[in-house]
């Protein structure tokens, strides 16, 4: 089948479609009465009554022409002449303060053997709903968490942003945004490099609601960015909605797979009153790396569209940005639909039917993530969601014109509460895609890691640790040369407490013996030469502050393994350099006025 394409308006950008009818009644009809196990190839555009941005046609035909091509110089000029037509996003009123504090020292010793990584054991942030936690891969390879904390002393809102050089065997904090008058709300997270021959152009984008009220009434949406050693932060006011509203569920996403420099930011928000009625969905982008940003509105709301979930669709002629939302069609009927925006904001969104059910299904909580891979290739989606509380997912091949539907994730018998998912752009060794979700009970986290219609067998099931039933868990995939290892992360029961594991983790610094050493000892790695895991024994003759850092032949840190008090004793640590070139490396130990360096071999 032919893929589905975007065409320009003469006047704005608009989606060639077939009408349906907007009733709640005739709605459920239409899709029953069209849409079987696998929906077919149609399109409707809700139209809005708020006022069209005229963009002239030759603009946007230059503008997709320089996406498609990747032309770099055409796209800044195109994209920055499109912005002066664009609406810009407004902050009015005042804003509560925050700050960003850069702290690159770990929360505390982890205690690992065998169990789950515990990142922090703080408390989690529960009152903004299910989002509290974000985990993704940056493109320089290291892994990245988000988490809004509860129970901070001495403020009312805090978020903390952790990084892992080595697949998350360890953890630092980079940075922490917080406000001693506000409360955040959920969040959502980019990583993105201008320079992935610089790792350290990697730049951290929270997009966050922020409330003076602890119920979140008000609540409005910044951006809060650091590059990823906690440096070179900013924060500011991206909207507030409307008198008597708030926003809530931010989902981001970019384009940042196939640019540097030139990367897009995209945010979705739900603006909903205070008593949580809805009234609109907003698209901001930035295309300033988060320093100001334009907004299209999509005020239909014959419907209420809950939990909008976004994912950046690479397109020959037209990007979108696809938004997966629960919508309840009746009282006893919520269906999953999926809006498509076009990558340049307007007011028009065009909606794709993905589910169709009887009276009494209530499909809840939708997740999606789109491969980013050519535009010539048919886009691969994936969405998950619950169906009367049991873990389904969705996918389509082709870019949203046809989806399978209801394929299972857990046991028939298994209630589950929250999905997520994620998926790979390498086009190495398959298993693109991954999906989390835990129980009802709160005693486990389930993850399937694989292909679209065979997700593979259960690969996880977690009971060590007890995961709080009331947040979703975050899910995710690493790389290690071309093998694809399936990671997650999730709230422990309160919530309290954020778990971390990865398939085949190697993690990192363990205890060989509490002993006290008669001198500090750093000892050869080994294997050495090594591919791509090697061990690196020390010994510390005196509790205290230990680094162990990695260094490459110039002298530039690439890893920095331990940062922590250490009681006396000796210990392992398992080195992944999965992340780095073939070459030749320095490892130093540090600690009290003990300092040795000694050469290793990386041959990949």
């Amino acid at each position: 089948m032919k893929k589905l394409k975007f065409l320009i308006a003469a006047i704005v950008f608009t989606v060639v479609s077939v009408y349906a009818q907007t009733d709640a009644t005739n709605e459920s009809k239409f899709n029953r009465n069209s849409l079987k196990n696998v929906s077919p190839n149609e399109i409707t555009n809700e139209m809005n009554n708020i006022p069209q941005v005229t963009i002239p046609q030759a603009l946007l035909k230059n503008y997709n022409e320089a996406v498609d091509s990747r032309n770099s110089e055409l796209k800044k000029t195109t994209s920055s002449e499109i912005e002066k037509y664009l609406t810009k996003a407004e902050f009015t009123g005042e804003p509560i303060d925050v700050e960003i504090t850069k702290d690159l020292n770990p929360p505390f010793i982890n205690d690992w053997y065998g169990s789950d990584i515990q990142i922090t054991n703080t408390s989690v942030a529960y009152a903004g709903g299910y989002r509290q936690l974000d985990l993704k891969k940056g493109e320089d390879g290291w892994m990245y968490l988000a988490v809004n904390r509860r129970g901070v002393p001495g403020v009312n809102g805090q978020i903390t942003v952790y990084r892992s050089s080595n697949g998350g065997a360890e953890w630092n904090t980079v940075a922490s945004i917080t406000s001693i008058t506000g409360y955040f709300g959920s969040l959502t997270m980019l990583v993105e490099s201008k320079n992935n021959n610089v790792p350290d152009s990697t730049r951290i984008l929270v997009y966050s609601t922020l409330s003076a009220n602890s119920n979140l009434d008000n609540a409005y949406l910044i951006c809060s960015s650091f590059r990823r050693d906690g440096s070179a932060a900013s924060y500011v006011t991206v909207a507030n909605p409307s008198a008597g509203n708030r926003f809530v569920y931010p989902s981001a996403c970019s384009d940042g797979m196939f640019w540097a420099e030139l990367t897009f930011m995209h945010v979705i928000v739900r603006e909903e009153s205070n008593s949580g009625g809805y009234i609109a969905m907003h698209h901001f982008r930035s295309t300033s790396w988060g320093a100001s940003h334009t907004v299209g509105t999509y005020s239909n709301n014959t419907y209420e569209d809950r939990y909008p979930a976004a994912a950046f669709s690479n397109e020959a002629g037209n990007d979108s940005v696809y938004i997966a939302v629960e919508r309840e069609v009746s009282n006893n009927e919520r269906e999953i639909r999926l809006f498509a925006a076009t990558e340049v904001p307007s007011n028009n969104f065009s909606i794709r039917y993905i589910t169709d059910a009887a009276p009494g299904t209530i499909y809840e909580r939708p997740a999606i993530t789109i491969q980013q891979r050519s535009a010539l290739l048919p886009q691969r989606i994936l969405v998950t969601c619950t169906k009367n509380d049991r873990a389904v997912y969705h996918y389509s091949t082709d870019g949203g014109a046809l989806w399978n539907i209801d394929f299972g994730l857990g046991l028939a018998s298994m209630p589950v509460d929250y999905t997520s998912c994620s998926s790979d752009s390498s086009a190495a060794n398959g298993k693109d895609f991954i999906s989390a979700f835990v129980d009802l009970n709160g005693d486990s986290v389930t993850v399937r890691h694989g292909e679209l219609g065979n997700l593979g067998a259960p690969m996880y099931k977690k009971n060590g640790v007890a995961s709080t039933g009331s947040l979703a868990p975050v899910s995710a995939i690493y790389n290690e040369g071309n093998n694809k290892y399936a990671a997650f992360s999730y709230a422990g029961l309160g919530p309290a407490g954020v778990y971390y594991n990865m398939e085949s983790l190697v993690t990192g610094i363990t205890p060989v013996s509490n002993e006290v050493p008669n001198a500090f000892n750093l000892e050869q790695n080994y294997p050495n030469p090594f591919n791509p895991v090697t061990n690196i024994k020390f010994a510390v003759a005196k509790t205290g502050l230990v680094t162990l850092k990695v260094y490459d032949i110039s002298g530039r840190e690439v890893a920095q393994l331990v940062n922590m008090e250490l009681n006396a004793g000796t210990y392992n640590f398992d080195f992944n350099a999965s992340h780095l070139s073939s070459g030749i490396y320095f490892y130093r130990l540090t600690s009290n006025n003990y300092t040795d360096t000694k050469k290793m071999v990386l041959v990949k």
